[in-house]
């Protein structure tokens, strides 16, 4: 995320996607109460895939020592805003990176939790919390249940409570709907099937996910999707699978007792790898759908080959 930071007081502030100053505490995301300062005297603000201020002030703005009034100008690192003639109103950027969505301590403002893949809290190896993109929203799940993380509302992490600041970058939500629709999952089983390998398959393309302990999950919730087409069962019911159904699965795959906890952990690592996986693995992250006490396997296309035979197959209608 972008930063500035105050010469003077060395406030540190990240910047939003239209960010304004100004002397309006309403209406400026950052307030500067010296009297010289406009209402709304200049908005700082992200296009393409740079940093603009634009004044629209009655005293102007300097930038690098340089007056705008009314004009707007691309920022770089180290550029030198002066909002009104008091030190105090002296800024410096020292990020240009790219805004993004963050939560924000309430107790103390400068810890900043940037939103930008999979986080586990307290750790990876003992999530309590998890929190991951889920198309164009932020999820935020505990004890198995997520919620959509809302703007300006309070979440406890570690215990400290966060603000959630909704950042997006309008132009990054782009319609990959065509990608989506013509990829299909592509499982290749051993003949013992204690490997399976992954990829999916997206018009000419393929994005190799390995093979990892979570597949099997994904492997045995396919498989239940492929019984209820087979079954003639309607979109929306196949693939639903009970936790507690697949837990005793995967229980007697593994050969030891496994509980959810160990489930969703395995989910976590699933969805943080295909959002590593580029360029396209985002779009697949939320592959296991939930609803209460159950899960499915939510991708409507796929292939099961074993000893290189397709024993199992849903795939789009090509014309």
């Amino acid at each position: 995320m972008a930063i500035i930071k105050n010469n003077q007081t060395e406030e540190i502030v990240y910047l939003n996607t239209q960010h304004t100053f100004g002397r309006n505490r309403h209406i400026a995301n950052t307030h500067i109460s010296e009297k010289d300062i406009s209402q709304s005297h200049a908005l700082i603000s992200w296009k393409g895939s740079d940093w603009y201020i634009q004044d629209h002030s009655r005293n102007g703005t300097l930038v690098n020592g340089e007056y705008i009034n009314h004009a707007t100008v691309k920022l770089s690192k180290g550029c030198r805003i002066q909002f009104g003639e008091h030190e105090s109103t002296q800024w410096e950027m020292i990020n240009l990176d790219s805004p993004s969505s963050y939560l924000k301590s309430i107790q103390n403002t400068s810890n900043i939790i940037e939103l930008t893949s999979c986080h586990a809290f307290p750790n990876e190896e003992k999530p309590e919390i998890l929190i991951y993109p889920e198309d164009t929203t932020w999820k935020f799940e505990q004890a198995g249940v997520a919620v959509d993380l809302a703007q300006n509302k309070t979440y406890s992490i570690d215990g400290e409570e966060y603000v959630f600041v909704e950042n997006q970058v309008l132009e990054d939500t782009m319609d990959n709907g065509h990608v989506v629709n013509n990829a299909y999952f592509q499982f290749t089983l051993s003949s013992d099937e204690e490997h399976i390998h992954i990829k999916i398959i997206t018009q000419n393309l393929e994005l190799d996910l390995g093979e990892r302990v979570h597949n099997y999950i994904l492997l045995a919730l396919a498989r239940k999707r492929l019984a209820d087409v087979n079954a003639n069962h309607v979109m929306g019911d196949q693939g639903w699978m009970s936790i507690d159904d697949l837990l005793a699965d995967m229980s007697k795959e593994f050969g030891k007792e496994l509980d959810t906890y160990y489930l969703n952990l395995k989910i976590y690592r699933l969805r943080k790898l295909l959002i590593e996986t580029k360029p396209y693995g985002y779009l697949f992250s939320n592959i296991i759908e939930r609803r209460y006490g159950e899960v499915r396997f939510a991708h409507p296309y796929f292939q099961i080959i074993k000893e290189e035979a397709c024993i199992g197959e849903v795939l789009a209608m090509t014309n």
